[in-house]
This record gives C-alpha cells, structure tokens and sequence, in this order.
C-alpha cells in the first residue's frame, strides 16, 4: 500500500505502524473470522473490504493513533441505536482497530435533497456527553491542517470560526467531519454518517458541507432550519468559505 497519504497526516513515524500491517490484519482475520477481500479509501486509516464467517460483508478500519481510533468509538457508541450511524460490530482499542458494517450501495452522497440531509442531522443530534474535545480544537486541527496544505493569510477566518465555536449556545455531540464523502447512501435506512471526528458544541457547525454541497447555501440554509439555526449555519459557511474556492465563489465571506 501506498504511505503517502499517511505520512503527510502522521509524518514519518507512521512508516512503521504501515510496515506491522500484515501481522496485524492477521491477528484480527483469525479472530474475528474474517477473509480480506480488498482494501478501501480512507484518508486517515488503513480500511479493507472483507467478508466474516464466509459471506457477510463488513469492513476493517485501522487507525496509526490509539487516541483517535478510542474517541470514533466513543462517539459511535453514544450514537448506538440511530440508523443515521455506522454500526460498530466488534472493537479492539489495542490494535486501534474498529469493525464495522457494511452499507449497501454504500456510495457517497453528493446533491442530496434538504430533507435527506434534515433526517442525517436529526438522527445525530444527541446532547453533549463528557469526555469529548471541545469544538473550538477542532477549528483549530482543521486551519492548521490548512496552512499546511495552502500556506495563506487565515488568521481572520480562524478568529471568526473561533468566536462561533465559543458561543453560548446548547452544545450537541458533533460528527466533526460530515461532508459527502463521510455520508453513504444505506438504500432504506436513508444517509449514514461514517468517520467521524467527533467534538462537541454549535450542531449548526456539521451542516457546513451540505449547505454548500446543495449549491446555494442561503437557500440550503432556510431548508435545515427545522434542525439548526440558519442564520448561524451562514455564519459558519463565511467563516470555513476559506477551504474552498468553490465556496468563496458563492458566499459572500465575512467574519460573522
């Protein structure tokens, strides 16, 4: 497998967590019964295709950080029961290994109607647990993780995200990183949030992808405004428009 991808989110410790791979997937195949059958994407973890006690599909996710892999199970345990969420089958915090369901179609979901993406937050809204880290720390994580990626001039967009995350407003249990790719079509069920990278504070903060996901983000707004506060989702829009060009094409930027 390529390291690429991890090293750049990791750095260059990650080689040797890559290169025990093997011995690891073998460890958990012969546990959980499990038979590799090929690997999927996945930006920060090593993720396969497999088949459990002969046809059942399910999938493999292993993560370089214990911390990581500990604070996903937290959050998809807080959400167990929501069919807006991935399903944990098994779980090995050692190994910093999840097993999870397999979602048929299973593919990512791009232009999604409002109501579809209504029903995605409402199902993940739960209300704040201890343990989680703040939302203001992933704000920080992700203009970091920016400035790394497009060194720039961030620092007005980073105060105007930080001061929406400091707001006094009811906190939830956040997904952290709901944007098309971590949201699969289940068929049936509807959307199903996978990977998150949970925190807790403003629920109008995991709306940002899909507002802009639908084209308009004012319009977008009006239509989640059952599940969060449009006023501030455009508010959160402004301030993350920086992430994307595509964004600031279409928003207006501004610090609130």
């Amino acid at each position: 497998m390529s390291t690429d991808r991890l090293v750049s989110r990791f750095g260059p410790g990650v080689v040797a967590w890559v290169d025990a791979l093997p011995a690891r997937i073998d460890r958990l195949a012969r546990r959980w019964n499990l038979a590799v059958v090929r690997p999927l994407v996945g930006n920060t973890s090593h993720t396969l295709y497999c088949h459990r006690r002969g046809t059942t599909p399910v999938v493999l996710k292993l993560v370089p950080e214990l911390d990581l892999v500990a604070e996903e199970h937290a959050a998809l345990a807080a959400w167990s029961g929501s069919p807006s969420v991935v399903r944990v089958l098994e779980v090995d915090l050692g190994e910093g290994a999840l097993l999870l369901e397999h979602l048929e179609p299973g593919t990512p979901v791009r232009g999604a109607d409002g109501g579809r993406v209504a029903d995605l937050l409402a199902g993940l809204r739960r209300p704040a647990p201890e343990g989680f880290r703040p939302l203001a720390d992933r704000v920080d994580l992700m203009f970091s993780l920016l400035q790394r990626r497009t060194p720039g001039y961030y620092d007005r967009a980073h105060s105007a995200a930080l001061a929406l995350a400091d707001d006094r407003v009811p906190p939830a249990l956040l997904h952290g990183d709901l944007h098309p790719d971590n949201v699969l079509d289940a068929g049936p069920r509807g959307l199903v949030a996978i990977d998150p990278r949970p925190c807790v504070g403003d629920p109008a903060f995991d709306a940002v992808d899909f507002a802009f996901d639908g084209g308009d983000p004012y319009a977008r707004a009006e239509e989640l405004s059952a599940v969060v506060d449009p006023e501030r989702l455009l508010a959160w829009c402004r301030a993350l428009s920086v992430f994307s060009p595509a964004w600031r094409r279409i928003i207006q930027p501004g610090e609130r």
